[in-house]
């Protein structure tokens, strides 16, 4: 099964892996050098500080006998394919790259161990790479701008930081959902180029294994799916993956460091790496960089000088996904469940490494929780996490070392009985939100610090989520069909338009008399569909207003008059009461905007915001996350680590949100399924499949999901392709 996967995807997306495992590999300086301010560089340096590549090697024997069959079966399918075609005949655009070359099964497990540290490790390579003693002056000193090292090292600090992978997630129970049986939204927001791009697939072990669903390349299995008895979803956990330290240095030693009354020896690992020069030519750095027991020792000097490397004092970086090898056999096991009970005790075996976890079954039954690997901090660590804005622990003092508690999935994690985690027969839900409102009727409490706050407002997407399941527009009692999940997602509302435009449009002809924008903000549908006229006015409106006040939409303010009670988060803060002066002007601004783009007021929204495939412009759906909608589209310069070029941002261009939409309902027949990726499943040019579901996208469409066999072979547009020997 593994190497028909491998095979398939390497057919769709062989640049996004070999790339991956060139990165992982500490390469990329060999075959692209130094790269600009010297990225490629401190990356092959920050992933050779990992180990990545060695610790796959000694932890391969440690998994269990299929999961081992599953990497050493993608590894062998993907090089069956690269030979059948030859590196030269690989298209995609990495087409004619020198660095197209087989992979093995410890490649793919080193990977494993990459992605599980997306939300912590991977924005630290550059500090780790900067790290140097006091007074030592490398020959050939990195050039990484210090910018750049403060702004990879903010992606993993707390609070919000831009457009970022995230995710809607709702399971649905017996008592809400329409056929007495359970139901699930899965509808993950991540990027819709590099590595985190998901592909979706079936795979199916006859009398083993029969699963559908989506999961990132090089990772074999299904990450969010469904079988014929349960369905899950994963959602980006907003808690702490790691933990910074400040070590006091032993006096006159830099390199020493006191814990307790010990003085413990820094470690140090003289690595070199290759670096491609001019004319094709190959040099070598190298360098010595230094880590204690638990992690690396990092310059934050960029975010403070203080938080440098001086003659007294280092800090250090432990991360909770360092070396966690355990994905596979997690993902294996939860597509082997068979309810909600048997997620729940896959999810206390293995943990995930940040993401949440929501599941239904077909007997009805839902179950949310948030296993992301967390640090397991005391008393003391936790309120000096909590004072510091990095989450700086003393790492000098051992009241603020990680704890060991029984039955964690790895030594310093919280074990299973302190996470937070909610079994219902109604629903669950979580929008990458706090775990303490997976459900409005049973708030979840007592959970420590570090997975999230408690009794907080809603963000505007999450509070939209709640606000759908809680009254759904059809009552607090209506039961969701599958074509309500998907129109949840694809009807294209906010939480901003539903609220607000009726009070905006009234304050527009009573007190700000701007006749053209209020004409439109009459006539517009309140929705974010390519064909609707007033959404970019309504985006413009809303973003001005939250330039003024970033938090407009979650706290009493500019918009609303009722400030957020704990006792209801779903319904506060409530009270639209918009501010003249502040929507006065935000309207104003939003009309001058649109008309100096040379656009008119009514443009509609697919004529400006689009995602560029190909040469073509191809019109999106959807909203910034800020605005409260389901149906999130936005762009980042970087999605990922990839080195597949990023076009700049041009208008309203979207390369991020929702990725992919899959609706799950089990019935007395079996599960019934529709969905959607978003921007397709291959990155061939020329492919039918490259293009083919963004316009069913663009259209509000989603399309059947063909789970069993008579299904699959009832689809005309079945191909069967059978690859013999090995």
């Amino acid at each position: 099964m593994a190497f028909g996967q491998g095979w398939a995807y390497a057919e769709d997306r062989l640049c996004d892996l070999a790339d991956q495992v060139v990165k992982v590999r500490g390469e990329r300086s060999r075959w692209l050098g130094r790269g600009p301010g010297d990225r490629y560089l401190a990356s092959d340096f920050g992933y050779r500080a990992l180990r990545l590549t060695d610790r796959a090697g000694q932890a391969l024997p440690t998994l269990s006998g299929r999961a081992r069959s599953m990497l050493e079966g993608y590894a062998a399918g993907y090089n069956r394919y690269l030979a059948s075609v030859g590196s030269a005949g690989v298209r995609g655009w990495c087409a004619g790259q020198p660095w197209i070359a087989p992979i093995t099964a410890v490649d793919l497990l080193a990977y494993e161990q990459d992605l599980a540290i997306v939300s912590s490790g991977r924005a630290v390579l550059p500090a780790i790479a900067a790290a140097q003693p006091p007074a030592v002056r490398p020959s050939d000193p990195l050039r990484v701008p210090p910018a750049a090292v403060a702004a990879s090292v903010r992606q993993a600090l707390r609070g919000p930081h831009g457009p970022a992978p995230g995710s809607n997630g709702w399971a649905i129970g017996g008592d809400r959902s329409a056929t007495g049986r359970g139901a699930l939204l899965a509808n993950p927001h991540f990027p819709w180029q590099g590595e985190l791009q998901l592909w979706e697939c079936q795979l199916t072990v006859p009398g083993e294994l029969n699963v559908y669903g989506a999961g990132v390349g090089g990772l074999p299995g299904v990450q969010i799916g469904f079988n014929e008895k349960v369905a899950w979803t994963h959602t980006v956990a907003p808690g702490a993956r790691y933990t910074f330290a400040k070590l006091r240095l032993a006096e006159g030693d830099p390199t020493g460091y006191r814990h307790g009354d010990r003085v413990v020896r820094l470690r140090p690992t003289t690595l070199s790496v290759r670096v491609k020069l001019a004319g094709s030519r190959l040099g070598t750095v190298t360098r010595t960089l230094w880590s204690t027991g638990y992690g690396p020792v990092v310059d934050l000097s960029s975010l403070d000088p203080g938080y440098g490397w001086s003659t007294t004092g280092a800090i250090v970086f432990r991360d909770a996904n360092a070396g966690n090898t355990r994905q596979l056999d997690f993902w294996l096991a939860m597509a082997r469940s068979g309810s909600v009970a048997e997620v729940a005790a896959v999810n206390a075996k293995y943990g995930t490494p940040w993401l949440n976890t929501l599941a239904a079954d077909r007997n009805g039954d839902t179950w949310y929780g948030d296993p992301a690997s967390t640090p397991d901090l005391g008393k003391a660590a936790t309120e000096a996490w909590l004072a510091s804005p990095i989450g700086l622990l003393d790492g000098s003092d051992p009241r603020q070392d990680w704890q060991e508690s029984p039955g964690a999935a790895a030594p310093g994690l919280l074990p299973p009985n302190r996470w937070p985690q909610l079994a219902r027969r109604d629903y669950v839900f979580n929008a990458n939100n706090s775990p303490w409102i997976a459900n409005p009727r049973h708030p979840l409490k007592g959970f420590p610090a570090l997975l999230g706050e408690q009794r907080t407002a809603l963000e505007a997407r999450a509070r939209f989520n709640a606000l759908l399941l809680a009254d759904s527009g059809r009552g607090p009692d209506h039961r969701f069909g599958l074509d309500d999940l998907v129109s949840a997602v694809l009807s294209d509302e906010t939480l901003s338009s539903r609220l607000l435009l009726g009070p905006v449009r009234e304050l527009c002809h009573a007190h700000i008399g701007e006749a053209k924008a209020c004409h439109v903000l009459d006539t517009w549908d309140g929705r974010f569909s390519v064909d609707s006229r007033g959404t970019v006015l309504w985006r413009e409106v809303m973003s001005n207003v939250l330039a003024v006040d970033h938090d407009a939409l979650v706290s009493a303010g500019p918009l609303f008059s009722k400030a957020f009670d704990p006792r209801d988060p779903v319904h506060t803060p409530g009270v639209p009461k918009p501010d003249p002066a502040v929507l006065g002007r935000a309207i104003a601004g939003a009309q001058h905007t649109i008309e100096a783009a040379g656009l008119p007021l009514d443009v509609p929204l697919g004529a400006v915001q689009y995602e560029n495939k190909g040469g073509k412009r191809l019109p999106m759906p959807g909203t910034t996350d800020p605005l409260g909608g389901l149906n999130v589209v936005e762009y980042t310069p970087e999605p990922g680590t990839t080195t597949e070029p990023v076009q700049p941002s041009d208008g309203f261009q979207v390369n991020t949100g929702t990725s992919m939409l899959l609706a799950v309902q089990f019935t007395r027949h079996g599960p019934v399924a529709k969905g959607l990726l978003t921007f397709s499943e291959s990155d061939v040019p020329g492919s039918p499949h490259s293009a083919d579901q963004q316009g069913m996208f663009a259209r509000g469409g989603v399309r059947k999901c063909l789970f069993t066999r008579a299904d699959v072979l009832a689809d005309p547009a079945l191909e069967t392709t059978v690859v013999a020997g090995r």
